[in-house]
């Protein structure tokens, strides 16, 4: 057997003798041990050495490993990885719950010989000695908390001289007395991951252990934190269930067809299936949707699987999926009905005939079934259209029970051919489509607060705060949010880390640059490895793009690095697989339905990857070297029209002389007098111009906290949400506003909301507006050199003596397009707050709208009441009503621009 030693000198043994390897070999076995999933030889080449002669001395590092003795990666293999190999770690942690005497626990003790990891720090390119000081960081406190519970076992037990040995030993080393640490009952096998052989799960208190390449591995936000109980979350949105429980009804008259769309870890299968739980039917997924003879057989196969056809008996009681279907025994099958039909399948799948004569075999089971049933086609938008006929004729054939067909689609259906050919088919009577958006806010906190064990009406409030931050740092994914979460818990109330304290390396921003949990990132690679190769290398390199770009800057890349593919043939294609939207024109949105003005147009389309971790996983399967040149190459096509970001990728680059120069073109183009000038403050620190500054709740404020009452609540109902330029609006139950981020990186887009204003305040000389309002998360992305100053809420009122922002940062009164920008800079993070501000009106000058800007590159605010002269605004009374019928199209975004692609 393997063994890789991980508590302290790292080394490896076979059969408990040591194999001597160089240190460059014991890193390449310790990181694939660690990461567990296979890795391209290329990429631990530029990991490992990060030098032009990478790859030929890996091979030569793979040959002195096999020269001594350990036959482990095979000649032809691209893909390195290891199996059955063991870790000192798993050894050690096994050992604990077994009955140690002295001797035993002097044993145990000594397997800890040090700083984990050790002799590894120098070795590689940067980005493993940040991936080797993250390892030794995790290992630390997984070894400290099991230190924790020895200790309190023996406590327990009265014996003095194993507690003693423990924190001799603890101390010997530089850890946490154990003694310190705070109780906890569970055994250590439960808390801490294995690092070797199968993996372990991760709960309460553990990193996952996941690393990506060229990204910040910061975790200070995510720590241990209430435990979330055993059981799926349930996030809930009355609307959508309302609306699939409807169309459920429904089928009693007629098949329904159903599509649901959104985009992976969204929630569809799970609205799907709880749906049709809820409604006692049976639910048959069908996996496979290529072809109509595999949806075929995938029926037969399901339905031989389900308990009834294996109890003949009329008239008893059947349970399919724990749901007990005795509503419809009635209609219970005649005795040997259920003999002929497991013959009837078990001919489809053993000896079949024709498509069409197998398809009539399954129609006719189905068509007797005693429950409803419900085809569930997953990737529905990769299927055919050809199974439009043979899906139409399994629903229309005349049954004993209702019937449905579920789809589940990434893209909407106008995208998606099987899923339009049949909705034209039924019609919208018989039809519905269901949008699976984004959680809401509420809907968060309603479902962490069922999970968590509060602690009095403090915690409760924290519980908003985290929610949020957790909301925003996942998309409203539910499946990205399910993954931060059991990757470490709920937020802590920590400080969010400085600048200083930043890798000048990452990839992305302080919110968005968490490491990619092991769901999210099989997510995405998933996907990614489904396109064709040429298509893949190419976006990769888009990849490296910070935030939108043009037409011009992705046809200016190299046409190696778009793979020969022309650039207008490269972002159509792209569209069409939903790996890039055209981003929305900077118009305004109208309140409160927030449908697009139309005020604002583009000479030309703007492109953005569909979201942020989809771009990360791209770029991160480039060699290290080949995305440095291409931030050169950004960095000179850029310097003209944005000399900032061109600074952000001469510094990523270590261009330093050009970076020298841009720095002083970018600071030239600032306005006299802007904040952007003058180097932010945080934690009493002086950085540099543009470095990182991440605010994030909960920090500790710089202000004493307000005693603000949480906002009153009307009896509106919450509203589908609208996503505008990269920020999503919702209307939450009780008619407060939830503006997020979506958390791409690049410079930050004005979100603008004009509020029309009541009519008897139309002419008055003075408006004096008041807000209570919460700020939960917030970055402005100084250090991708913006034009304009980042803030998390701004008012402005046309004609009056200037705009007032309301932001967290200290910074004094600046000017922007000729306008005063007054700063209110007493913001707190976390909670409730109330701001009061004062406009000015010339004399005869009528104003009909109050404008609400936001502008940040991470924001999570919520918008509770809003007044005018005394007049409130909020929260709404009830919720404004959305595009699009109910039962035809329900929770889509209010616009959705057109995809085209500039010639």
């Amino acid at each position: 057997m393997l063994t890789v030693h991980l508590l302290g000198h790292a080394h490896v043994t076979y059969n408990n003798r040591p194999v001597p390897l160089s240190a460059k070999a014991v890193a390449l076995i310790t990181y694939l041990t660690i990461e567990k999933l296979p890795q391209h030889r290329e990429r631990l080449a530029d990991l490992l050495w990060n030098t032009p002669e990478a790859r030929k001395n890996l091979r030569v590092e793979l040959a002195r490993i096999r020269s001594a003795g350990l036959n482990l990666f095979p000649l032809s293999r691209q893909l390195l990885y290891l199996e059955n190999v063991e870790t000192d770690l798993n050894t050690w942690l096994s050992q604990l719950g077994t009955e140690l005497d002295q001797a035993g626990l002097a044993q145990w003790l000594s397997t800890l010989r040090g700083v984990p990891l050790s002799g590894l720090e120098d070795l590689g390119s940067p980005a493993f000695q940040e991936w080797i000081d993250h390892q030794r960081w995790v290992l630390t406190e997984h070894i400290e908390q099991v230190l924790g519970q020895a200790y309190r076992q023996f406590e327990r037990s009265g014996k003095g001289w194993a507690t003693r040995a423990i924190a001799a030993r603890a101390e010997a080393l530089g850890f946490v007395h154990p003694g310190e640490l705070s109780g906890d009952d569970e055994e250590p096998a439960s808390v801490f991951p294995a690092v070797g052989g199968v993996r372990g799960e991760t709960s309460r208190g553990a990193r996952s252990e996941l690393w990506r390449d060229d990204a910040l591995e910061t975790d200070a936000v995510f720590g241990a934190s209430a435990a979330v109980t055993d059981g799926p979350l349930h996030f809930s949105v009355p609307s959508r269930e309302q609306a699939l429980r409807g169309s459920l009804h429904r089928a009693a008259q007629a098949p329904q067809v159903v599509v649901l769309h959104g985009p992976t870890g969204c929630g569809k299968s799970y609205e799907a299936e709880r749906a049709l739980a809820g409604e006692q039917w049976l639910a048959l997924r069908v996996n496979n949707s290529r072809a109509g003879r595999l949806v075929v057989a995938t029926l037969a196969q399901t339905l031989l699987a389900q308990p009834f056809l294996l109890s003949p008996t009329k008239g008893s009681q059947t349970t399919v999926s724990g749901v007990s279907a005795e509503p419809y025994s009635s209609t219970a099958q005649p005795p040997g009905a259920h003999a002929d039909a497991t013959r009837t399948l078990q001919d489809v799948l053993l000896r079949p005939g024709s498509l069409e004569e197998d398809l009539v075999k399954v129609a006719t089971v189905l068509a007797t079934l005693p429950q409803p049933v419900a085809i569930v086609l997953d990737h529905a938008h990769n299927a055919p259209v050809e199974l439009a006929s043979l899906l139409e004729f399994l629903l229309n054939v005349p049954a004993a029970c209702p019937r449905a067909l579920i789809m589940l689609s990434r893209t909407p259906p106008a995208q998606a051919p099987l899923c339009r050919a049949l909705l034209r088919r039924f019609g919208a009577a018989q039809s519905l489509v269901l949008e699976i958006t984004p959680l809401s806010l509420n809907s968060v906190v309603q479902a962490l607060g069922t999970r968590v064990d509060l602690d009095g009406v403090a915690f409760g409030a924290d519980l908003y705060a985290r929610a949020a931050v957790i909301l925003q740092r996942s998309g409203g994914n539910p499946l990205h949010l399910l993954a931060l979460l059991e990757g470490g818990g709920l937020p802590q109330l920590v400080p969010a880390p400085t600048a200083g304290a930043q890798d000048a390396g990452a990839e992305a921003g302080p919110l968005s640059q968490r490491r990619l949990p092991t769901t999210i990132r099989d997510t995405y690679l998933g996907e990614i490895d489904g396109w064709p190769a040429p298509l893949r290398e190419a976006l990769s390199h888009l990849g490296v793009i910070q935030g939108d770009f043009s037409f011009t800057l992705a046809e200016s890349l190299p046409d190696a690095a778009r793979s020969n593919i022309p650039a207008a043939a490269l972002l159509r294609e792209a569209l069409d697989r939903r790996a890039l939207v055209e981003a929305e024109a900077p118009s305004a949105l109208a309140w409160p339905g927030f449908g697009s003005l139309g005020d604002v147009t583009r000479s030309e389309p703007w492109y953005r990857f569909r979201s942020e971790g989809l771009r990360i996983a791209l770029a991160s399967l480039l060699p290290h070297a080949e995305r440095q040149a291409l931030r050169r190459h950004l960095a000179a096509e850029l310097e003209t029209s944005q000399p900032g970001l061109a600074l952000y990728y001469a510094e990523r680059a270590g261009a330093d002389q050009d970076a020298d120069r841009l720095r002083k073109l970018y600071r030239a183009r600032l306005d006299a007098g802007s904040p952007l000038l003058r180097p932010m403050v945080t934690g009493g620190q002086t950085s540099a111009p543009v470095a990182t500054r991440m605010l994030s709740a909960p920090m500790l404020p710089p202000h004493p906290a307000p005693n603000v009452a949480e906002p009153r609540r009307t009896h509106a109902a919450a509203s589908a949400g609208v996503t505008w330029q990269g920020y999503r609006l919702a209307w939450e139950p009780g008619g407060w506003l939830s503006v997020l981020s979506q958390g791409r990186y690049g410079h930050p887009h004005t979100l603008r909301v004009h509020v029309p204003l009541p009519a008897a305040l139309r002419d008055a000389p003075r408006l004096t507006l008041r807000v209570v309002w919460r700020l939960d998360v917030f970055h402005g992305g100084h250090e991708l050199g913006p034009n304009q100053v980042a803030f998390p809420l701004r008012f402005l009122v046309p004609g009056a003596d200037g705009a007032q922002v309301l932001t967290p940062d200290d910074m004094s009164d600046y000017t922007e397009e000729g306008q005063r920008q007054g700063v209110r800079s007493d913001v707190i993070l976390g909670t409730w707050m109330e701001h009061e501000v004062v406009f000015n009106l010339a004399a005869g000058q009528p104003t009909e709208r109050l404008e609400v800007h936001v502008r940040a590159l991470d924001l999570a605010l919520t918008l509770g009441e809003l007044t005018i002269n005394g007049q409130p605004l909020l929260p709404l009374m009830a919720a404004p009503e959305r595009l699009g019928v109910a039962g035809v199209r329900v929770d889509q975004p209010a616009v959705s621009p057109s995809l085209t692609v500039q010639r």
